[in-house]
């Protein structure tokens, strides 16, 4: 087994704004070397918010290397597919990054740990890397790029050890859509009945937060989702969250029904719910999980993260 996990930091919500790489190199059963690379991006823009997720600051990067000056080191250091948690994300990155330097798309096959996690593990809560990461113990200090790679790739490896397959590429006859990026377009990592083939993005879109979202949103993970939301946020405002969703293709239900794709629990109803705690809208989400309902339970650092 060869393949290469990767993950981006931002300096803002623009997707093309990366100001990290993490790669974490796995051949057989083993991580055999990382990578931790600051990236200057352009223009050099930092939004408090994503400071405060990974800490890197202009100071950082200043004398570090654009995304352009060092997409031939990151082409030299890639073996095999990528794997992302959350590939939608990384990929939309990667993507946006190389149409700002004009750079062609690669011809590779990528893989989602989110997904693949769904597989091997059906009826965990959450399928954020953290909580994913914590329960198989695996130990490391949540977006540092390089980190956040490693558990990436060893959550790919026990999945893999979990649903008894040797190879990634294995996983197509379980239902995974495998993911590909290619100078045209790419086709999106998915579970069942979730494939899609995009044409290659004609402009890099601006993401400006609160107040407008991807040029298009058909593209993003929460496009024709629908969401419910329960307890209070701490990152954000309730109507925030809302405008958020709704930017990007997706619908909001008060109420948690049979179309309810996500339900979001406010950081201190998520530590209720750890604790044991259950709210009438959760109570009806495992309801209809338990009954085959695809409807997720999602913390919101889970949601801060897909957006």
């Amino acid at each position: 087994m060869i393949f290469t996990a990767l993950d981006f930091e931002t300096a803002n919500a623009t997707r093309s704004s990366v100001c990290a790489i993490g790669l974490a190199q796995v051949k057989g059963k083993e991580v055999t070397h990382r990578i931790h690379q600051l990236i200057r991006p352009e223009p050099m823009d930092f939004d408090p918010f994503n400071i405060s997720i990974h800490g890197i600051t202009e100071n950082d990067v200043r004398d570090a290397p654009t995304f352009g000056d060092y997409w031939g080191e990151f082409c030299k250091a890639v073996e095999g597919p990528l794997v992302a948690h959350n590939a939608s994300f990384d990929m939309s990155v990667l993507r946006h990054s190389l149409d700002l330097y004009n750079q062609p798309y690669p011809d590779i096959d990528y893989y989602c740990t989110r997904v693949i996690a769904k597989m091997a593990w059906p009826n965990s809560p959450t399928y954020a890397l953290g909580h994913v990461a914590r329960t198989l113990g695996i130990a490391f200090e949540h977006h540092n790029a390089s980190e956040d790679a490693l558990a990436c790739a060893q959550v790919a490896l026990q999945a893999c050890m979990m649903l008894r397959v040797d190879q990634l590429s294995d996983l197509e006859a379980l239902g995974l859509h495998i993911g590909h990026l290619y100078p045209g377009g790419y086709v999106a990592c998915g579970g069942q009945n979730q494939r899609r083939v995009r044409k290659k993005d004609v402009d890099v879109p601006r993401f400006e937060r609160l107040t407008s979202g991807p040029k298009e949103p058909e593209s993003h993970s929460f496009f024709e989702k629908h969401f419910a939301f329960t307890g209070a946020m701490s990152s954000m405002s309730r109507k925030e969250a809302l405008l958020y969703v709704q930017e990007r293709g997706g619908q909001h239900h008060g109420t948690v029904g049979l179309t309810t794709n996500y339900l979001v629990l406010g950081q201190k109803g998520f530590i209720g719910y750890a604790s044991g705690h259950r709210s009438t809208k959760i109570r009806r989400a495992e309801e209809l999980a338990c009954s085959g309902a695809p409807i997720e339970i999602m913390s919101e650092q889970d949601f801060i993260e897909m957006l």
